[in-house]
């Protein structure tokens, strides 16, 4: 069950820090720097799906607890992989180790996937553009290479980002207001990168260089293809939940050869309480 968390681990729960432990309890947030900020948790049912490894971050560059080994350098047998090169760390243009500081991004490897729990910055008015569209692109290329070393992926949570207009209410008259076509819509950085690695995305031009192919399926708009108001997010300070004018920012996607694996999706649309990005997936046994 991974999920955003503003705690810091000693007030998560027990046994709350990166790591597969016993209780099942996997966590972020034992390096960021600003407790209390950003973070994502995990909790697993071990008798039912029991990780094998866990790792904080998307570059490798930081070091499990009680270690001073990033998890990059650690053999092959005791990490989870699909790190970014050097040369794509360098043309991420962000700092490694403060892309990687504030707790976004957790890892569990399970036997038969990577399970990414992922809180992506949010568009702050322009502020740290640099800095989100370098996570984002970290992430894409961090799944890219787990999916060239065969390994199927899972990727959930806040990725604060609208996939289209049909996930964000009254969209095009928003780009009306705002004198923006369709295509400089979809051509928005964050926005662009996603819809590549999506199948079925949209993507106007060519496709970048190394994104020549999409490699994760949107889960819940796949059972849905056509819903419309299906949001997992509405702005608190216009109270906007109860009319439903909010935008869909949260997924569960997998793997596309992972598509047979799950029968249903849904989320809990109409819950005036709690995240109903929590979608339910139910996978085949």
């Amino acid at each position: 069950m991974p999920n955003n968390t503003s705690a810091p681990p000693q007030d998560a729960g027990a046994g709350f820090s990166t790591g597969v432990t016993r209780r099942g309890a996997i966590g972020t947030n034992t390096n960021c720097q600003t407790p209390g900020y950003s973070g994502v948790g995990i909790y697993t049912r071990q008798s039912v799906c029991a990780p094998i490894r866990a790792e904080e971050g998307l570059l490798g560059v930081l070091c499990p607890p009680d270690s001073s080994t990033p998890y990059r350098e650690l053999p092959d047998d005791q990490c989870i992989g699909g790190y970014p090169t050097p040369t794509q760390i360098a043309d991420l243009g962000v700092d490694p180790a403060v892309l990687d500081a504030e707790g976004r991004c957790v890892v569990l490897e399970f036997p038969a996937f990577v399970l990414f729990g992922i809180y992506s910055p949010a568009n702050s008015n322009g502020m740290r553009d640099d800095f989100r569209y370098g996570f984002v692109t970290a992430l894409d290329t961090r799944i890219r290479n787990l999916e060239k070393m065969g390994k199927r992926v899972i990727l959930t949570g806040d990725l604060n980002v609208s996939r289209e207009e049909i996930d964000t209410a009254k969209a095009e008259e928003s780009m009306r207001k705002e004198g923006i076509t369709r295509e400089e819509y979809f051509s928005a950085p964050n926005r662009r990168l996603f819809n590549q690695l999506l199948e079925g995305g949209r993507v106007y031009g060519e496709r970048d260089e190394g994104r020549e192919k999409p490699v994760l399926w949107d889960i819940c708009r796949g059972f849905h293809e056509g819903r419309k108001g299906m949001y997992t997010h509405w702005e608190q300070k216009i109270n906007a939940r109860p009319g439903n004018y909010g935008s869909r920012i949260d997924y569960v996607l997998c793997s596309i050869e992972m598509k047979s694996w799950i029968s249903d999706s849904n989320i809990q649309e109409g819950l005036m309480v709690g995240k109903p990005e929590l979608h339910s997936c139910s996978f085949l046994s």
